[in-house]
C-alpha cells in the first residue's frame, strides 16, 4: 500500500512540472511578446506547439517508448522534457523557443499516457479514481504555485528563468521516479497497427469529441486571460498573478472534487452536471468582465469547475477502452490523452483568432459554444451499467 503512495507522489511530481510549463503562457505572454519582439497572437502560439506536441507524443512517442519497463519509460519521458526547457532558457531565437516547447510538449502526453496506465495497474480498485485526482492534482498545483511563481519570476528576473525553474524541478521529479517507482512494471507492447482499433467503435469516438470539447474550452479564455484582466477588467499586471493564484486554488478544489463525485455517481453523471454548469459560468464572464470583484468571483469558479472535469475524462477513457478495445487498451488511452491537447491547441487558435477580429471580451462566450459540443454529447452517451472497478473484475 505505501509503495504506490509514494509511486503517486513521484507522479505528481513530474505532473507539477508538465503543469507549470504548459500552463505559465498566460502569466508570462505579455513578457515573452516583449523580449521576442512579436504580437500577442504568436506568443500564444506557443501555447498551441505546446499542445500540438501532446498530440503528437501521446499516441506515437507511446509506441516508441512502450518496448521498455514503466519506469524506464518515465526516465526517459523526463529527461528529454527537462532538456527542452533548459533549451528555452538558453534560446535567444523565437523558433528555437517554439521548437523547444513543442518537443517539451509530445514528452507531456506521453508521461500521462503512461502515468494514467501506471496507476490503473498499482491502485487498490476503491482507489483509483482518487489516485487520479492525486496524481492530477500535481497539475493544478501547479496551477496554484507554479504559475504564480512563475508570473513573479518573469516580471522581476525574466521570463527566461522560469524555464530553468522548471528544468531543476524536472530533475528532481527525475530523481523521485528512479527512488519511488516499482521497477518490476511490464509494459504492453504497442504498435503502430494498435492504433486502428482506437477508432473502431463510435463510443471511443464520442469519448475523445467529449475530452477534446472539455478540456480546451477554457483555454479560448484561460490562454489571454491576462489580457482580459488588464484591458476589460482593470487591473495591472502585477494583480494578475495573484488571480491567477486563486485560479489555481479553486482548480485543485475542483479537481479533488471532481474526483470524489465521480466516485459517488459515475463518470457520465459527473460530466454532464459539470459541463452544464461551465456553460452558464463561460456565459456569465461576458456580463462580469467589467467588475474586478463580479469578475474574481467568476475567474474562480471557471477555475473549479473546468478542472473538476479531468477524472471524469480519465475514468471515462479507460472505461470505454476496456469494453470496447481490451487488448489495446494503452492505444486507446493514448488517443484520449491526445484528445486533451487537441482540445487545448484548437482553443488557444480560436482564441487567438477571436482576440484578433472580435476582441477579447468574446473570448469567454466561445468557450461555451466550444463546450456545448461536449454537453450534447454526453446526454446521448450511455451511462455505464457497472462501474470501472467492476469492469476489472469481471475481465
Amino acid at each position: 500500500m505505501e509503495n504506490y503512495k509514494k509511486a503517486i507522489f513521484a507522479l505528481a511530481l513530474s505532473a507539477f512540472c508538465m503543469g507549470v510549463t504548459e500552463f505559465v503562457m498566460a502569466g508570462v505572454l505579455i513578457d515573452v511578446q516583449n523580449y521576442f519582439n512579436i504580437d500577442t497572437k504568436s506568443a500564444g502560439y506557443l501555447t498551441t506547439l505546446y499542445a500540438l506536441g501532446v498530440v503528437i507524443g501521446a499516441p506515437l512517442i507511446s509506441i516508441i517508448l512502450s518496448f521498455y519497463k514503466r519506469h524506464i519509460q518515465l526516465l526517459i519521458n523526463i529527461a528529454i522534457f527537462a532538456f527542452a526547457n533548459l533549451t528555452i532558457f538558453f534560446s535567444t531565437n523565437f523558433y528555437l523557443s517554439a521548437f523547444a516547447r513543442f518537443i517539451a510538449g509530445t514528452q507531456h502526453g506521453v508521461f500521462f499516457v503512461i502515468a494514467t496506465l501506471t496507476i490503473s495497474v498499482i491502485t487498490p480498485d476503491h482507489k483509483k479514481s482518487q489516485a487520479l485526482a492525486i496524481m492530477v492534482s500535481g497539475l493544478t498545483i501547479s496551477l496554484i504555485s507554479g504559475v504564480p511563481l512563475g508570473t513573479f519570476i518573469s516580471h522581476y528576473f525574466g521570463f527566461k528563468f522560469v524555464f530553468l525553474l522548471i528544468f531543476i524541478i524536472s530533475i528532481l521529479a527525475f530523481i523521485g521516479i528512479l527512488q519511488m517507482m516499482s521497477k518490476n512494471l511490464s509494459p504492453n507492447k504497442m504498435s503502430f497497427k494498435n492504433l486502428i482499433p482506437a477508432f473502431s467503435h463510435i463510443n471511443l469516438i464520442k469519448t475523445y469529441v467529449i475530452t477534446i470539447c472539455t478540456c480546451g474550452a477554457q483555454f479560448i479564455l484561460y490562454t489571454y486571460l491576462q489580457k482580459l484582466l488588464l484591458e476589460k477588467s482593470g487591473f495591472e499586471i502585477q494583480d494578475s498573478a495573484y488571480i491567477l493564484l486563486l485560479y489555481g486554488i479553486c482548480a485543485i478544489l475542483g479537481n479533488l472534487w471532481g474526483g470524489k463525485i465521480v466516485s459517488q455517481i459515475g463518470a457520465i453523471r459527473s460530466l454532464r452536471i459539470i459541463l452544464s454548469i461551465q456553460i452558464l459560468i463561460f456565459l456569465s464572464v461576458f456580463f462580469t468582465m467589467n467588475s474586478k470583484i463580479l469578475i474574481i468571483i467568476n475567474i474562480a469558479l471557471i477555475g473549479f469547475f473546468a478542472c473538476s472535469s479531468i477524472s471524469a475524462l480519465k475514468i471515462l477513457s479507460i472505461i470505454k477502452a476496456k469494453r470496447h478495445t481490451f487488448k489495446t487498451i494503452d492505444s486507446s488511452v493514448s488517443i484520449n490523452e491526445a484528445a486533451f491537447n487537441v482540445g487545448i491547441a484548437l482553443a488557444s487558435f480560436i482564441g487567438g483568432i477571436v482576440l484578433s477580429y472580435l476582441g477579447i471580451e468574446f473570448n469567454a462566450l466561445f468557450c461555451a459554444l466550444f463546450v456545448l459540443p461536449a454537453l450534447i454529447l454526453s446526454l446521448f452517451l450511455a451511462k455505464d451499467k457497472f462501474s470501472f472497478d467492476q469492469i476489472k473484475r469481471k475481465k
